[in-house]
């Protein structure tokens, strides 16, 4: 089990951190929340592993935020793009479809 971490967020409230990774598990309002919340998540993990994680208490450095959020923009606007190309290939066949007076 890895490590988990108890930060302050820098968007409000305290995340629960994975340290090998960096990313944010949960966010909760309260110190005191995110640390028993840490605990009982290495305690849930360690059911499954060897040994329970550590949960570290970090106050000096606080938990941006993640990757994940910059790429939700990017997914929405490569699928928006993606529907825009295939929307004008359909209106090309229809055209030459009509010019051609193809299927009659």
């Amino acid at each position: 089990m890895a490590d988990l971490k108890v930060q302050p967020s820098e968007v409000d409230g305290w995340d629960v951190v994975n340290a090998e990774d960096g990313v944010a598990v949960t966010n909760h309002p309260t110190r005191e929340a995110a640390e028993e919340a840490a605990r009982m998540r290495a305690a849930e993990d360690s059911i499954s592993e060897e040994s329970e994680g550590d949960v570290i208490v970090d106050t000096e450095h606080s938990h941006g935020i993640d990757d994940d959020d910059r790429g939700v923009k990017t997914t929405f606007f490569s699928i928006g793009g993606l529907l825009v190309v295939v929307t004008l290939i359909a209106i090309a066949v229809a055209l030459i479809a009509a010019l051609t007076n193809f299927g009659s």
